[in-house]
């Protein structure tokens, strides 16, 4: 299922890489290693370009704050960043007359009034709607840094591993994966992880200008719940997504969209062909 989705979100983005907009888009074309994936060869190696398996040599090159990598896969693949790519497409929804509306929600039945479907993605934060057990944080501390002579990624699947993403303007240096961890303010040992792992892998980071350093928190699950509410039969449900919400997007909203259908036709109300 989540192979489906990232070939649908892959196919849209490589279209928009075709396209002038690309570059404001924040979307590029980038060589990708990634190290230590399991299992070789990938069960989406159909999703990205020229998928192959690293030697034993060109691992040996890769450098890694504990112990050694197992094993590499090359490919060139897409990148979005989120700080250019999601405004982007908010602006885009508001152009074509999306409206946003801020407030604080306690329960989705205030909202069954007015509104004729309501889709759930308030991605970490459900369990406070839902109470749903399976979704918590997963906290993720990062680096950027002015290093414009790297262009390529750099990724090392293992829990312990830390990656190197090159985006337009600087180089983000990850990372960490703390699970059920809520803290948002920047700690000095992850930091120091980061720095020192981060230049384990591309040790050109040690001439690299630091910018800052932030924590996002990954709305971890053990699988996304992308489904029609068991009880309220009004409601949708799509989120989980952990750190894949930009690789998976467009399938999962496909999907959603067939879910509001069902949830329109249930109330026979025709459903309105999105303009975007």
């Amino acid at each position: 299922r989540q192979v489906v989705w990232a070939k649908k979100t892959h196919d849209l983005i490589e279209s928009w890489w075709k396209t002038p907009m690309c570059g404001e888009m924040g979307i590029a074309l980038v060589s990708c290693s990634r190290m230590n994936h399991s299992p070789v060869p990938p069960i989406w190696k159909d999703v990205v370009f020229g998928v192959r398996e690293m030697s034993q040599e060109e691992v040996a090159e890769k450098g890694r704050l504990t112990g050694e990598h197992t094993s590499g896969l090359e490919m060139l693949t897409f990148t979005a960043e989120p700080v250019r790519f999601m405004p982007f497409l908010m602006k885009q929804f508001k152009d074509q007359g999306g409206e946003i509306k801020r407030a604080k929600v306690e329960n989705f039945k205030d909202l069954f009034n007015e509104y004729d479907c309501v889709v759930n993605c308030t991605g970490v934060y459900a369990g406070s709607l839902t109470l749903d057990k399976k979704i918590k944080p997963l906290r993720g501390q990062v680096m950027r840094v002015k290093a414009p002579w790297i262009k390529t990624v750099t990724l090392d699947d293992l829990d312990d591993g830390n990656y190197v993403i090159a985006n337009q303007e600087s180089v983000v240096v990850g990372g960490t994966h703390q699970d059920g961890d809520w803290d948002r303010t920047p700690r000095e040992e992850d930091k120091q992880f980061i720095r020192s792992g981060g230049k384990c892998l591309d040790p050109s980071l040690k001439d690299s200008v630091e910018v800052g350093h932030w924590v996002g928190l990954r709305p971890g699950r053990p699988e996304v719940r992308l489904e029609r509410d068991g009880m309220d039969k009004k409601l949708v449900h799509n989120y989980g997504h952990g750190g894949s919400g930009i690789t998976v997007f467009q399938g999962c909203a496909e999907e959603c969209v067939d879910l509001v259908k069902e949830v329109l036709q249930e109330q026979n109300i025709a459903a309105v062909q999105a303009k975007l």
